[in-house]
């Protein structure tokens, strides 16, 4: 008998898994859906490259103004279920705002992707606390692994039929609706989420606290060198890949002379190897540690990338898959890092303040190398690129050291880190 009830256990924290990364799969889709269309975006609207970078920008831009530390606020304050609901519900509204404005309104366009963006990343902070309270000390690198296999799924499928989709159907503004679709469909998934979790969540995950704001910024107050170490190098690494991947397409259709179809599939190759090698990288972890080691190698592999890209002369399948190994080891060693620094309790806030850190990157550097494309071309801003590799690998060896200073546990299996 207790041998049945431990595999139902086992299986409820598998589905689990599966539904509330799906909330996340749609955000994806959305984000990187208008990534493949970016010519006829351009063309249609009359706007120039650093134009469209404020199409990510403005993702971004609300949540460096502290949103989404705060939205981590609100979640550890009022719960998984509420807070969950608001945030899902706003990557729907901002998805429905951008398909309105399609071909129609450019600054509608922006306000709406400040809307998804809001709820997109606030949102990510309920799915990773859903993880790391369902798997708290158990195959928690595996499970954020296996999250991020589903969320990639989001953006390999969006590089590979958003141009598909205007083409077949004449119109850009389709692959835009097809997008507000899709989250609209996993928005339900998390309704399906909160069922399972009211008739199992507490009994198999255990009761989620809700902490007063007094201590939660107090709490604040007492992540260590490690915590703010791991926030820079999340920073500094994703604003060498989404920046970078939002102008790829174009950077290959200019460069090397392919089609919008063929760009949006070669780009999807960075975040389609994810797919497969994140889990396994996390199953690694969760077995042997070594996370400040393979953050540190993960940052090294986007210098070469980026540089390939820029003034190599190599075939771009390479780079991008090498840009795929470093997207697969940076976040299976990163994002399970936290609950194994920060007390659960804390967690939203945590994440939130990580959120925050990191949309200061992506806030910026969308626009900043569109405007470096516009002046001085593509190679320069892989060159910006780079850089941010070597800033990225610099954070990572300081956690390393401050792993060693503090014991903070990095370095081992997951058992024995959260032990």
């Amino acid at each position: 008998m207790e041998s049945a009830t431990q595999e139902q256990r086992h299986w409820y924290r598998w589905l689990v898994l599966l539904i509330v990364s799906m909330v996340l799969f749609g955000s994806y889709y959305v984000y990187d859906a208008v990534t493949p269309i970016n010519d006829f975006i351009q063309e249609s609207m009359g706007i120039d490259n650093s134009q469209y970078g404020l199409l990510f920008t403005l993702y971004s831009l609300p949540n460096l103004f502290f949103l989404v530390f705060f939205a981590g606020i609100i979640l550890d304050r009022v719960g998984i279920k509420k807070a969950g609901i608001i945030y899902a519900g706003l990557c729907v509204l901002g998805s429905l705002v951008t398909a309105i404005a399609a071909d129609k309104s450019f600054v509608w366009m922006l306000v709406g992707r400040g809307i998804f963006g809001f709820g997109s990343e606030a949102a990510i902070l309920v799915v990773n606390k859903v993880i790391a309270r369902w798997f708290r000390g158990k195959e928690l690198s595996f499970a954020f692994g296996l999250n991020i296999t589903v969320c990639r799924f989001g953006t390999f499928l969006a590089m590979g039929t958003s141009a598909m989709i205007r083409n077949r159907l004449g119109s850009w503004t389709w692959s835009v609706w097809a997008g507000t679709l899709v989250m609209f469909l996993t928005f339900l998934f998390f309704l399906v989420y909160l069922a399972i979790d009211r008739n199992v969540g507490k009994k198999e995950a255990g009761g989620e606290e809700q902490v007063g704001v007094v201590r939660i910024f107090k709490e604040v107050g007492n992540f260590g060198p490690s915590f703010w170490y791991v926030s820079f190098l999340c920073v500094t690494f994703y604003s060498a890949m989404f920046p970078f991947l939002s102008h790829a397409p174009r950077l290959l259709q200019k460069e090397f002379g392919m089609s919008a179809e063929a760009a949006g599939w070669y780009t999807s190759l960075a975040s389609g190897s994810t797919m497969i090698f994140t889990p396994l990288f996390g199953l690694l972890v969760d077995k042997f540690g070594k996370r400040g080691t393979i953050m540190v190698v993960g940052s090294l592999l986007l210098i070469p990338a980026h540089l390939l890209l820029g003034i190599g002369n190599v075939h771009p399948a390479i780079p991008f898959i090498i840009l795929g190994l470093a997207f697969s080891l940076v976040p299976a060693a990163m994002w399970p890092s936290v609950p194994i620094l920060v007390n659960e309790k804390y967690l939203g806030t945590a994440y939130g303040m990580i959120g925050w850190i990191q949309n200061a990157g992506l806030t910026l550097f969308p626009w900043l190398a569109g405007l470096v494309v516009d002046r001085s071309g593509y190679q320069p801003m892989q060159m910006m690129f780079s850089s941010l590799g070597v800033v990225g690998m610099i954070s990572a060896f300081l956690l390393l050291r401050a792993d060693r200073i503090y014991k903070t546990g990095l370095q081992l299996p997951s058992r024995e880190a959260q032990a």
